[in-house]
């Protein structure tokens, strides 16, 4: 079996040699590492150990901040987050299985919120090993987040000192899916679209939809790029289920956000259409407002679904703001200034 460093080497020097990969994805592959995982899922045991990707930044003895990425996408998301974060934090963030490059196993593994929660578990006890940490976390992460909470309750090994949790349906009756969602998710529908699925046209459509502030063609070919990493496009179908996870045991989920005894900030993009206010409205109002431990509710104006890609540098002064720090929001326009909920 490989070592560690030697896998992370021989996989790091196949993709260097590609003369296709964009500059911005090779350097995020570049300033990463890969870990063993084993899914704790008796339907996955044949799979074996997979490769899993992860980076961290900054000084490993600041404090620690986790993020968690979302569906269909990866890491990669936070790059913006990393470059304002990373000198006074140490940022770390982990592809879950399926996504980004990760390993994207296929032929009957099954992708599921609670094996990437234990996933996560495992980073932080094992390959972190940092006493506290911020958990952010976004869209499907969100769904991860929440599942972790059910672990946090029962170790003693890390303290999550505070839990940010941006856009994503986490109250799926509230939801927007988009015509191109419901396609991939149906049993009947979605394996056949999923064969005409490029990372291409996932970044593109993503482009279109879920940012107010356009990508730039390079950055869209490094999302394309790592989308299409061992033809992740093929298994979209597979990945999306996770929305019927979440569908079953989202009550649960929110119980144990409700239940927490965590400090939470939800910090939204005010022009998100695929998971609007409305569903962090009801979740504030029903889970979070309720709670006798700090919670708080910003929204960020004239930002969409990845709100860390259309505001970064807005939601890392709120970001920061969780830490303790003073931050200024003074020169910021009033039409582009966040604003708490009550």
């Amino acid at each position: 079996m490989l070592t560690e460093a030697v896998r992370d080497n021989d996989m790091k020097k196949k993709n260097k040699e590609s003369k296709d990969i964009p500059t911005l994805a090779r350097n995020w592959l570049n300033s990463g590492k890969f870990i063993n995982w084993t899914s704790t899922l008796n339907e996955n045991k044949s799979f074996g150990e997979l490769n899993v990707f992860t980076t961290q930044r900054g000084d490993n003895k600041k404090p620690a901040i986790l993020m968690i990425h979302g569906y269909p996408t990866s890491s990669f998301d936070f790059m913006e987050l990393f470059d304002l974060l990373s000198m006074d934090y140490y940022v770390c963030a982990i592809d879950t299985p399926g996504y980004g490059f990760s390993d994207k196993p296929r032929n009957g593994y099954k992708y599921s919120i609670e094996d990437d929660a234990r996933l996560v578990e495992y980073y932080i006890t094992e390959i972190l090993r940092v006493g506290t940490l911020t958990l952010l976390t976004h869209n499907k992460g969100n769904s991860v987040g929440l599942a972790l909470l059910d672990l946090y309750r029962n170790q003693d090994m890390y303290v999550i000192g505070h839990h940010i949790i941006m856009n994503g349906n986490i109250y799926l009756p509230l939801a927007n899916l988009t015509f191109f969602q419901k396609i991939l998710l149906n049993k009947f529908t979605g394996p056949v679209a999923t064969k005409f699925v490029t990372g291409k046209i996932l970044a593109n459509g993503l482009n279109r939809t879920a940012h107010n502030v356009r990508e730039s063609q390079e950055k869209v070919r490094s999302i394309a790029f790592i989308l299409d990493y061992q033809h992740g496009g093929q298994i979209q179908h597979d990945t999306i289920q996770y929305l019927n996870q979440r569908k079953q045991n989202e009550v649960r989920w929110l119980e144990n956000l409700r239940n927490s005894k965590v400090p939470t900030s939800m910090i939204w993009g005010e022009d998100d259409r695929i998971a609007p206010t409305r569903v962090s409205d009801y979740v504030w109002d029903n889970y979070l407002r309720v709670r006798d431990i700090e919670s708080k509710y910003w929204i960020i104006p004239k930002a969409n679904h990845y709100v860390q890609n259309d505001k970064p540098e807005i939601l890392s002064r709120l970001i920061r703001q969780t830490f303790g720090e003073e931050v200024d929001f003074h020169e910021i326009s009033n039409e582009e200034k966040p604003y708490p909920k009550s």
